[in-house]
């Protein structure tokens, strides 16, 4: 068995596949197989996925189901997995040359400390600039300390013990589509600890239709998912400043909900009061975000 499973969710991205798929065919490591989960795409992605099959020298794992957002899709593959190690990487970004030989030597170094859950390394854009830099070579921190309290945002290339994943799978709700990765980091985070290489392994490239770029629309349309990542904000660990972002966030996206709370976003008493002092704020950002969405639904349509 490798010990890596590259685990790509796709939808209608068939073009951009192409230059992932040529990324690890360009691998000085192939101890990983890629898993690609379909989500729902109508664009030929199953016959070019059955076309390249034949092709590399390593194994290629291909799942199509109906559309229900990154998030499902991940929940799907990642029960199929049986490497000791995923790694998540999108549909239009690719990894660079030596991404799975640097993570099996850091992997080596750690893998009997079952406190490390996972791996976190640099992501470049396609000028070569990283995307967040540390100011360590190696570090061995937690995510919610490091990340969160310690205000370090941006997009890392995370790799995962998959039985980790396993154990923190995204929650679901019905007709969403888009949730938030850190409403399950948060969760990990609260158990495991991640070590930081500042090393680049991962290229992304920000597409015009991609899950970034729709952040606010998609975070409108899916309102429980964006309640969930402010329950999460308002754990205790998270700290005062995370908490009253958190019980902001989740005042925001319950002025969309249409239906009852559902009862794993319902809150403790202490976060129910942080929730009632912080509405006249989740009045405020709901009226700038709203903006927002609408000028970004407007931007896409001209």
């Amino acid at each position: 068995m490798e010990l890596v499973t590259v685990i790509t969710p796709t939808y209608n991205r068939k073009s951009e596949l192409k230059n992932l798929y040529y990324s690890l065919c360009k691998q000085t490591n192939y101890d990983f197989r890629w898993l690609v989960v379909d989500d729902g795409s109508r664009d030929e992605t199953d016959q070019y996925i059955e076309k390249i099959k034949r092709e590399p020298k390593f194994k290629i794992e291909y799942i199509k189901k109906a559309n229900g957002g990154k998030h499902t899709a991940l929940n799907t593959g990642v029960k199929q997995i049986k490497t000791e190690l995923t790694m998540i990487v999108d549909s239009d970004d690719c990894l660079l040359p030596d991404a799975i030989e640097i993570i099996s030597g850091i992997y080596s170094k750690y893998k009997d400390n079952m406190k490390i859950g996972s791996f976190t390394f640099l992501k470049i854009k396609s000028d070569g600039k990283a995307v967040v830099s540390l100011e360590e070579n190696e570090l061995v921190a937690n995510y919610i300390k490091y990340r969160i309290k310690e205000n370090r945002p941006g997009d890392m290339a995370e790799v995962f013990r998959t039985n980790v994943l396993k154990e923190n799978q995204f929650p679901e709700f019905p007709n969403e589509r888009f949730l938030s990765e850190d409403v399950c980091w948060i969760e990990i985070g609260k158990k495991y600890d991640s070590v930081y290489i500042n090393k680049a392994i991962y290229e992304c490239e920000y597409l015009q239709e991609g899950l970034t770029s729709n952040d606010k629309p998609m975070k409108f349309q899916s309102p429980c998912g964006s309640m969930a990542r402010g329950k999460e904000l308002m754990s205790r660990e998270c700290g005062l400043k995370a908490n009253i972002k958190g019980a902001i966030i989740y005042n925001c996206y319950r002025k969309c909900l249409v239906t009852e709370v559902p009862k794993c976003l319902e809150l403790s008493i202490l976060n129910r009061i942080l929730v009632i002092v912080t509405i006249p704020l989740g009045n405020l950002f709901y009226k700038k975000w709203k903006n927002e969405k609408n000028k970004s639904i407007l931007d896409k349509k001209m």
